[in-house]
């Protein structure tokens, strides 16, 4: 019974640190999207999704609609950011890249 806890223990916590990577993920991503547009994270709404591109070890697109309007129309922005694993086995941000659909 006592190694039935321990077992469980071990899963729980390594689910937390999970969650916590993908949050640290998801912080560096939306930082650097605001970085590419130059646009304050007050003014958009975002929805982040992992993707897969080659040559890469994570990407997350990124698709950000401004809340606020430029000739009538929300401004929408789909944003790729790409990482590579460092000797850390941690993630660094290669690059971002930002099309603006309308």
């Amino acid at each position: 019974m006592k190694a039935f806890f321990i077992a469980g223990a071990l899963i729980l916590s390594s689910s937390f640190a999970s969650a916590g990577a993908m949050k640290e993920i998801s912080f560096m991503t939306t930082e650097s999207v605001l970085e590419t547009l130059g646009i304050d994270e007050s003014v958009l709404s975002m929805e982040q999704k992992f993707t897969q591109v080659a040559g890469y070890d994570l990407a997350i697109i990124t698709m950000a609609r401004g809340n606020y309007k430029v000739k009538g129309v929300a401004p929408t922005f789909k944003c790729i950011t790409v990482f590579k694993k460092n000797s850390d086995n941690w993630y660094d941000i290669v690059k971002t890249e930002c099309e603006t659909l309308k």
